[in-house]
């Protein structure tokens, strides 16, 4: 097990087009970070670089209180689980699990020993015989973690592992992921493009853009204070509902006025912060569930904004409504028994307290404090 640590990291192709810029990070012992982010993000590339599959262009990056920029990947202590498995076809279970051991020269005693640890742990016991062509996604994927368990290595790096399953099995594999990790307290890199995955895996989440990591925080964090007008409307589902408008004082009452004609009274806590852009621009972010779900419990005074129902998407349990208001899209999340309907006209509350704003020229969040 290791501590990684990169350290003003940067990868620049040919041509000058920059993929990771000036990206730092550490990594502690044990804990099982995930970068997140849209394709071409630079995830990837930070991850094979830790790997050594991409040179870097600039930094430094350490595993276990050592620089590695010129250790090659097969001296590194990790192990890495591909998107696309690459497991060997003609192999059996037990054999591509055996694989790299025996490239280096482990006595067939401890690699033996070393199937059966991994095979228990993963539920691959009574398919260590098989071709892969024999094996579903998911016990293939298995059998691709297998065969890093297999390996102790200090560090595992996951690259998009689940891209290629299902969505049930999606779910089932995570589930696998984080018991694994649990079980072996291993450092892990673990990167998606799907914000599902990385809120529900990551003891930590890097959010990525342009190659730029935005914002590094726990889950949780992310999600209720998101550091800029990217993160937030990456992290979450449906994503957070944005409305470009005015800080004015209307009636002695610092106010957000919408572009699309709503004025909601600034909250409070934020009032002086938000005091600084009175007559400027600013964009309001209201998440979905903060919109519309509590206007029963907090009575007739709940701010509201008037909007038309254009499409109710029932989700079971609960429902996701899309409202028009002038030339804005926004969607609620409310209880699926309240019943709407696709045309009429309603007034959905929003619950000023969880209302976030942002700086409409740098897109940062504009902090209370």
């Amino acid at each position: 097990m290791a501590e990684v640590i990169l350290e003003n990291v940067n990868k620049t192709y040919p041509g000058g087009v920059r993929a990771v810029v000036d990206f730092s990070l550490s990594i502690p012992d044990g804990e099982l970070m995930v970068f997140v982010g849209p394709s071409g993000c630079g995830k990837s590339t930070t991850l094979r670089m830790v790997a050594g599959l991409e040179e870097i262009t600039a930094g430094t990056i350490k595993i276990g209180g050592r620089v590695v920029n010129d250790v090659p990947p097969k001296d590194r202590d990790i192990a890495m689980v591909f998107q696309n498995y690459a497991l060997y076809p003609h192999m059996t279970v037990r054999e591509n699990m055996a694989f790299g051991l025996k490239l280096r020269k482990f006595p067939k005693k401890e690699i033996e020993t070393r199937i059966q640890e991994a095979a228990r742990i993963l539920g691959l016991s009574d398919l260590l015989e098989r071709q892969p062509k024999a094996l579903s996604g998911g016990q293939r994927q298995r059998v691709a973690v297998g065969r890093a368990i297999v390996r102790k290595p200090a560090v595992f790096l996951f690259d998009e592992p689940l891209s290629n399953l299902d969505a049930k099995l999606r779910v089932q594999m995570r589930l696998e992921i984080s018991r694994l990790h649990t079980q072996l307290g291993t450092t892990m890199i673990y990167v998606t493009h799907d914000q599902v995955e990385a809120m529900t895996l990551g003891n930590r989440i890097v959010v990525m853009k342009d190659g730029i990591a935005r914002q590094i925080a726990e889950p949780i964090i992310l999600y209720d204070h998101p550091a800029d007008r990217f993160v937030a409307g990456f992290i979450g589902t449906p994503p957070m509902n944005f409305f470009e408008g005015r800080i004015l004082q209307i009636n002695g009452v610092l106010t957000f006025s919408s572009d699309e004609g709503f004025n909601l009274p600034v909250p409070l806590e934020q009032q002086a912060a938000l005091s600084a852009y009175k007559d400027r621009k600013v964009v309001a972010g209201i998440r979905p569930e903060d919109i519309g779900s509590h206007a029963a419990e907090m009575g007739a005074d709940y701010p509201r904004i008037r909007a038309r129902v254009e499409v109710i998407e029932p989700m079971g349990s609960e429902s996701y409504i899309h409202y028009r208001v002038g030339g804005v899209l926004f969607v609620s999340r409310v209880d699926a028994h309240k019943r709407l309907k696709i045309g009429e006209d309603q007034e959905p509350g929003v619950l000023l307290s969880k209302m976030h704003f942002f700086d409409p020229q740098t897109d940062v969040v504009i902090r209370t404090a």
